[in-house]
């Protein structure tokens, strides 16, 4: 069987999922890892406000007992100094005297410093030390004049910056609230935009599907533009087809007419050449209005596929060709029946054309329906496989029509098949060759 084929590798764009699940994972993702950002960006800047609200507040309480402090006990002797500091200590802010330097231990606070010297400038200009421990307290000494020092004490707490044990059930309270916001908005997003995926699917392969107009803004102008485009695309092929009627009535008319004008020659080589000549005319413009009508939209029905494929090996048997189908006697699914017929009807030509002989078997599969046409022919070349699909394309070396025929025959099945299932070629081992019609089953 020497095939023919269906125009420049021609691939069928189909509308993506819009939201698969990887994309909905990984804006789950994203939502997550901006949630958590913003949770724990929100609870250090708190944590930060709170510990200089705490330093503020701890600066306040030590400058106006230093201030009270410096005055009351630099008048006392030094035998009174100690008792007189702890007479002055507050629950806040503890004071000792020490008639030394004392030296303590911890991080020396600058904001606190510089915060006692703006609450007391008469401050500013003494020697004061501060340091804050870990445990949020802060520690320091005033240096008197003659060189003791009143040393200051308040106890504190600590600012914590959190952490995911801490605050883990407010996270994830916080993340499911914003996750199931944030998938009803995408589940309100993506059944508008589904319905287009689907309408964008059927465009060219039966009757167009009407995109409801709803949905944000957005959505509804491109919904919109996709119902214009179906009707532009509708419009579009019934121009086509009206073309083609036009074609077909002003081209087999006037070969009807030529053909009974040379069946009124007297017989001889000149008719006969005419006549032929006259067949191999209308041959190629049935062919070319088959490959035409490959593309037209047609509704799916219910159809027998079993006694299409026996019609079409009897209707081959009848004219005494080698035709035989092997089988169930019933199979039943909904397809475009004038495609189907069509597809199978070229495979078997091509067989007998190029074989000699064509074997259909028909056979379900679990979620597909196999057609299978063989032949003892000469098979297809490895390296002509890809190029057997294009419109015109012959493999053979004559031009003969006889031999060769238009070169459409695969060009109309595959383009018969597109939107219902796909057609394959391979060479048997045995000889000839295989060519498979797999259609799925929804």
């Amino acid at each position: 069987m020497l095939p023919t084929s269906n125009g420049p590798d021609r691939k069928v764009l189909k509308a993506p999922r819009l939201l698969s699940i990887g994309l909905a994972g990984q804006i789950a993702m994203v939502v997550f890892v901006t949630t958590a950002l913003s949770f724990f960006g929100s609870e250090l800047l708190y944590q930060r406000a709170e510990a200089d609200l705490v330093a503020s507040s701890q600066a306040e309480r030590i400058a106006g007992r230093l201030v009270i402090a410096d005055r009351l006990i630099s008048e006392l002797p030094e035998p009174r100094r100690a008792a007189g500091a702890v007479e002055l200590s507050s629950d806040g802010v503890r004071l000792a005297w020490s008639p030394g330097r004392s030296f303590t231990n911890g991080t020396p606070s600058a904001r606190i410093r510089t915060r006692i010297d703006q609450l007391e400038p008469r401050l500013a200009r003494r020697e004061i030390r501060v340091t804050e421990h870990s445990s949020g307290g802060v520690v320091g000494a005033l240096t008197l004049i003659d060189g003791s020092q009143i040393v200051f004490r308040t106890e504190g707490r600590t600012a914590r910056v959190p952490t995911i044990g801490n605050h883990l059930l407010s996270l994830l309270f916080l993340t499911a609230g914003v996750l199931l916001a944030t998938l009803l908005l995408l589940r309100a997003l993506a059944d508008p935009l589904r319905r287009l995926a689907r309408a964008a699917d059927r465009a060219g392969l039966g009757e167009p599907i009407t995109v409801p107009e709803e949905g944000p803004q957005e959505v509804i102008s491109l919904a919109r533009s996709v119902n214009a485009m179906q009707a532009r695309l509708m419009a579009l092929v019934d121009d086509r087809t009206q073309a083609l009627a036009a074609v077909s009535h002003d081209l087999f008319t006037p070969i009807a007419r030529l053909r009974l004008r040379a069946g009124a020659l007297d017989p001889g080589e000149t008719r006969d050449a005419i006549l032929r000549d006259l067949d191999e005319m209308q041959a190629f413009m049935t062919s070319i209005l088959g490959y035409l009508r490959g593309a037209e939209p047609e509704a799916a029905k219910p159809v027998d596929l079993a006694s299409m494929a026996m019609t079409i090996v009897d209707d081959a048997a009848d004219m005494g060709a080698d035709a035989s189908y092997d089988g169930p006697d019933r199979l039943s699914a909904t397809l475009p029946p004038m495609r189907i017929r069509s597809a199978i009807a070229n495979l078997v030509d091509n067989a007998l054309r190029h074989g000699g002989q064509a074997r259909v078997t028909l056979a379900k599969e679990d979620k597909a329906i196999r057609i299978t046409v063989d032949d003892d022919g000469p098979g297809i070349a490895d390296a002509d496989m890809a190029t057997v699909f294009e419109p015109f394309r012959r493999l053979d070396a004559s031009r003969s029509r006889e031999s060769g025929g238009a070169g459409l025959g695969l060009a109309i099945v595959q383009r018969a098949m597109e939107g219902i299932g796909t057609v394959t070629l391979a060479n048997r081992e045995e000889g000839g060759l295989r060519a498979t019609i797999l259609i799925d089953i929804k």
